[in-house]
């Protein structure tokens, strides 16, 4: 009720607010913008028509509106999906604020718009249209995303999207043999590179056409050229192709940069610190320092019995970062907030007290209450060591791992280590589904303990993926306990089995979707409790 007062009081509003009082409102900052979204379409999760029950995926909760704050901070705001009618509040103090929304599951619309501003968003299929209500604005100009996708795009996706992600095309070569396959693949990537040149020039004379007739502001004309800039720069900024200017690809984007840098002169010169609010540059220029750091710094070795692997030692970049000398203040607090945050992501490979020091560096370098509040939030930071996991079920009440163990004595428990976010652990669900169908009669305990950081994602999780049976836990503490450095858990998804006298027997137990060797270990156990 409360969103379609506020939506009808705006229509009324700007409505009946003659031109002047119109163009005063314009001049009046609210540090805020006002999104309202009309039955809103879920875009987060995208089922491919015609592809074959393929589907992508990026957030599939309904958080769906991506912003950079004014703190730098990336936030993720949600749409209730499915409403009638959905108003979101975007607070920021800036004078241009870019907004993504979420799109075909893995592609993203970016939107500009001002400090004042109320947007509708009305939907033509899965579509979002946006129209600002309290001044004029050509519509090509605020659904540029868009246009780009319908009108100067040649296929499904921008050349320069597919490009960097030529899997997204991957779908239309489900039936293919291999050898149509290979083919298709190294077509698509012929294809996006012979586009990017007839794109990017259409999309010069858009822009072109709009500042001719004084339809788009110069700062988001010079915001539409930097995110081609910069797009291409990224690219081009691939290893693979830094020594190779004569390879098709490298010269195709070195072209295509010094065209653009040719026709404006500026673009690839100008920085300055509002460059950091733009979505394509923060891509570059966490991809390039990423590169250059990663030259300069060691890889943490893993091994978890089965399996193992490498990971960059983010404290050992923290630290180079703040050596190099070719950023700006403002370019290295925002690098090296992306490795702290990254040192808390990858928690199980660093001991809790190094992820304490680095993130106390972090907050005397810069003095930033804000970032650091954030980070305790999103990780549900704790700053006491535990040595059991803390377990939460769906009703809020708390136990501990042992004492869960020791309550199924007399039963085989198989014991899933997942989290909503961990796309491997969600598809061996459904073969975790039919292992319990298969094993119904036999004495078996599943439980599944969660390292989402709250409850939120958790719960959606569960309701999504109808995960009706088995035992249910979050773990509140996942990285600030020994247990899991115990149980060696450095990445998940994980699979253990105890035996009915509460022994842990196999720490890195076969998944769900390897059935037959996990039945057969399962029912091992069993056999000898007999």
């Amino acid at each position: 009720m409360k969103q379609h007062i506020l939506f009808s009081a705006l229509f009324m509003f700007f409505g009946c607010s003659s031109t002047n009082e119109t163009q005063e409102l314009e001049q009046k900052p609210t540090n805020q913008i006002v999104l309202i979204f009309n039955k809103p379409v879920q875009n987060g999760y995208y089922l491919i028509p015609e592809g074959g029950g393929r589907s992508q995926e990026r957030n599939p909760n309904g958080d769906e509106i991506q912003f950079l704050d004014d703190n730098m901070i990336e936030q993720l705001l949600h749409i209730n999906i499915g409403a009638e009618s959905d108003t979101v509040i975007v607070e920021s103090k800036r004078g241009l604020v870019e907004i993504r929304l979420m799109y075909k599951g893995v592609d993203e619309l970016k939107y500009l718009f001002q400090n004042g501003d109320s947007v509708i968003f009305n939907y033509t299929g899965i579509k979002p249209i946006a129209k600002v209500i309290n001044r004029q604005e050509d519509y090509t100009v605020t659904n540029f995303s868009l246009v780009e996708r319908d009108n100067i795009a040649v296929d499904e996706y921008t050349a320069l999207d597919v490009t960097k992600m030529p899997i997204l095309l991957y779908y239309r070569a489900r039936n293919m043999d291999r050898e149509e396959h290979a083919a298709y693949v190294k077509g698509i990537d012929q294809a996006a590179l012979r586009n990017i040149p007839l794109e990017i020039e259409r999309e010069f004379k858009t822009l072109e056409a709009l500042k001719e007739e004084q339809k788009i502001s110069n700062d988001q004309f010079q915001y539409r050229l930097q995110n081609i800039y910069f797009q291409l720069a990224e690219l081009r900024a691939s290893p693979l192709l830094k020594n190779k200017i004569e390879d098709e690809k490298a010269s195709t984007l070195k072209n295509s940069i010094d065209n653009l840098v040719k026709r404006y002169p500026k673009i690839g010169i100008e920085r300055s610190d509002s460059l950091i609010y733009n979505n394509a540059y923060i891509k570059y220029l966490l991809y390039t320092t990423g590169i250059d750091i990663g030259k300069k710094v060691s890889s943490y070795n893993y091994n978890t019995g089965q399996s193992g692997g490498s990971i960059m030692n983010y404290p050992q970049a923290y630290d180079s970062i703040q050596a190099m000398v070719n950023l700006t203040p403002i370019e290295k607090k925002r690098v090296q907030f992306g490795y702290i945050t990254a040192l808390f992501r990858d928690s199980g490979y660093f001991p809790i007290e190094k992820r304490w020091e680095y993130l106390n560096k972090f907050k005397n370098d810069y003095q930033d209450s804000a970032m650091f509040d954030f980070l305790v939030k999103k990780f549900n930071i704790k700053f006491k060591i535990d040595d059991d996991l803390e377990l939460v079920d769906k009703a809020g009440k708390v136990t501990s791992l042992e004492t869960l163990i020791a309550s199924h004595k007399g039963k085989v428990l198989y014991i899933d280590y997942w989290a909503s976010w961990c796309g491997p652990c969600i598809n061996e669900m459904p073969s975790s589904k039919q292992l319990q169908k298969d094993l119904a009669n036999e004495n078996i305990a599943y439980i599944y303990l969660s390292s989402d950081r709250t409850d939120h994602p958790w719960q959606k999780a569960m309701e999504r993926l109808e995960l009706n049976e088995g035992l249910h836990f979050r773990i509140d503490n996942a990285g600030y306990t020994t247990k899991m450095e115990e149980l060696n858990i450095p990445s998940i998804p994980r699979y253990m089995i105890y035996d009915t006298k509460g022994q842990l027997v196999n720490n890195n137990a076969p998944r769900p979707s390897q059935s037959k060797v996990l039945k057969t270990e399962l029912m091992k156990y069993i056999e000898t409790s007999q």
